[in-house]
């Protein structure tokens, strides 16, 4: 099945509603890869070592949603089409990893000041 896709004929919704979740889903990776960048540089000013580890963290994480989603989108069409199984949302596991790193580099900027 790696040719195009085709829309299947008979009751569909044209409304492109994997698209437009995708869309969503994309808009989220980028908030949360602005929000965890803005968080490493916060907490680069204390301590550089860890802030821009954050930075690469995030940017891993974020570049590696954005890989995976696409192809999951592809894979999500084809399975609508036919009638199978959708994918799993294990994907959505990387996105609530960048969000803890944004929350760990919150708690570090605010404790780091003084401890570290």
């Amino acid at each position: 099945m790696d040719g195009p896709i085709e829309r299947p004929t008979g009751v569909w919704d044209p409304g492109l509603q994997p698209e437009r979740t995708s869309l969503a889903w994309q808009r989220v990776n980028l908030a949360g890869l602005g929000a965890s960048l803005v968080s490493a540089r916060l907490v680069a000013e204390v301590a550089p070592a860890i802030g821009y580890t954050l930075a690469a963290l995030s940017a891993t994480i974020a570049g590696a949603v954005t890989f995976i989603h696409s192809r999951r989108l592809a894979s999500t069409l084809r399975a609508l089409f036919v009638g199978h199984r959708l994918p799993d949302a294990r994907v959505f596991a990387l996105l609530v990893l960048l969000l803890v790193l944004i929350a760990l580099g919150g708690l570090l900027f605010v404790i780091g000041g003084t401890v570290l």
